[in-house]
């Protein structure tokens, strides 16, 4: 019996597994809020994930965890087959067993986790596989494996695991960035990188109707008085907070970093949104470059997460062209387009939520 992490005469299938970028199921658009430092930046780690995740379509991914659990599970590699087959059990539950494989498995799918913090964690997972499996046993002797909800719910997991590792092996099929690619995304994309600025501002988001934010903005345009601003929000009753933030080029929309950079210091503007607006006071803004040395590596991390996505949106797009399709019942009328997976709601460069350290 073969080491069951293909050791013997093999690449490591951990190995294979830290450098692959898994597929996720369907996922929703939307900005995230990236937790930020007291100074208001987050890590450089997160400005090109982020920036992904702006290319919003159907199918976006995650990148399974699996060099976080090499201490756990290099330790059968190597090993004579005895010894491997004995370690593989590592609990049992009445008379079923929990394996090393399903212990990796939890411990993939815990975020930001450290090689010094996978030990403390694959005890308390454990524990959690062994209530687990006492629930489960539980729940056979009812026979609730036997009620059609549950049934349904098993078959959709089931459906949803194999259509991810089908995109799985297209994600795989996308080519790695050039040198080329790398250095022409940083020349093109200054703003980012040597252009680089955090502007520390008070933001004003106020609710309000379209008549009322023309109002606003006359104000501000006659005035550049934020003061005049704020007693017409109260003399109308429009509720506002104001927020101190700081945030660095690359958490921000690409039409705000644009206004942010024309105002000075105490100047504001005013950015609408559906359902309201927000005000913006400049406070202060100061450079803070990334040269092409530090950005290599998360522009190449950045290009081939994009590659990847447009792969799998391909797939899609290919595979419906093959298939017959046929709509029936309240559907066969007016049935639903097609989501367009490979459609950006921003460019390349805007609405980066996350900062560079």
């Amino acid at each position: 019996m073969p080491c069951p992490f293909l050791c013997d005469g093999h690449v490591c299938a951990l190995q294979i597994e830290a450098q692959g970028l898994g597929v996720a199921s369907y996922a929703g658009s939307g900005r995230a809020q990236v937790p930020r430092t007291a100074t208001g930046q987050a890590s450089m780690s997160r400005v090109l994930a982020h920036l992904g995740r702006q290319f919003s379509h159907r199918w976006t991914r995650v990148r399974p965890l699996w060099f976080m659990v090499a201490t756990l599970a290099l330790a059968a590699c190597g090993k004579s087959n005895s010894e491997v087959g004995a370690t593989q059990v590592i609990a049992k539950v009445n008379k079923a067993e929990i394996t090393v494989h399903q212990l990796n498995a939890a411990l993939s799918r815990v975020t930001n986790l450290t090689p010094d913090s996978a030990k403390a964690a694959s005890g308390q997972l454990l524990q959690q596989l062994i209530d687990e499996e006492l629930l489960v046993q539980r729940a056979r002797e009812a026979k609730l494996d036997r009620n059609p909800g549950v049934v349904q719910a098993m078959e959709s997991a089931k459906r949803d695991v194999l259509a991810n590792a089908w995109l799985e092996e297209a994600a795989a099929e996308a080519p790695q960035p050039s040198d080329k690619d790398i250095k022409d995304y940083f020349i093109q994309h200054p703003q980012y990188f040597p252009g680089r600025r955090v502007f520390v501002y008070r933001s004003i988001p106020v609710q309000a109707s379209p008549a009322q934010i023309q109002n606003m903005e006359r104000q501000l345009a006659s005035t550049k008085n934020i003061d005049s601003v704020l007693s017409y929000l109260q003399a109308n009753n429009l509720s506002f907070v104001i927020n101190p933030q700081t945030r660095s080029t690359e958490q921000l929309p690409a039409d705000q970093v644009a206004r942010l950079a024309e105002l000075r210091e105490g100047d504001v503007a005013a950015f609408p949104y559906t359902g309201g607006a927000e005000l913006v006071q400049l406070a202060s803004s100061r450079p803070e470059p990334v040269d092409e040395a530090q950005a290599r590596p998360f522009i190449e991390k950045y290009l081939l997460e994009q590659r990847r996505k447009e792969r799998t949106a391909k797939e899609i797009q290919s595979l419906r062209a093959a298939a017959k399709i046929e709509y029936l019942g309240e559907f066969k009328a007016t049935p639903v387009a097609a989501p367009n997976p490979i459609a950006h709601p921003n460019d390349a460069t805007s609405g980066i939520a996350s900062g560079i350290k």
